[in-house]
């Protein structure tokens, strides 16, 4: 996998994260109980935020880690030969709503 898809691959990830914490913001009710689905657990609305914020953090982690802080980026989306696939993008962006 090339480093561009790599990155955006992560940008996804982290756009969609973001996403999903607004949708609790805007949707979920603080004061009624929440579960996670995983383990049963009670859990606030504020953990949710807290954990999905949590993550976004690490993703950027990564992204630093993975592009030397950026240094190994330079002139990998301003190229020629890159081309951005819109058509991929608009599939992200539906899967997200659904």
């Amino acid at each position: 996998m090339s480093l561009a898809k790599e990155i955006n691959e992560i940008l996804d990830d982290m756009l969609a994260i973001q996403a999903e914490s607004n949708k609790v913001l805007k949707e979920v009710d603080g004061r009624k109980p929440l579960y996670n689905k995983e383990t049963g657990e009670k859990v606030t609305k504020r953990e949710i935020l807290e954990l999905a914020k949590n993550q976004i953090k690490e993703l950027k982690i990564h992204l630093n880690k993975m592009t030397n802080n950026g240094s190994r980026i330079k002139g990998v989306f301003n190229n020629q030969y890159y081309i951005n696939d819109i058509i991929q993008d608009k599939l992200i962006a539906q899967n997200n709503k659904e």
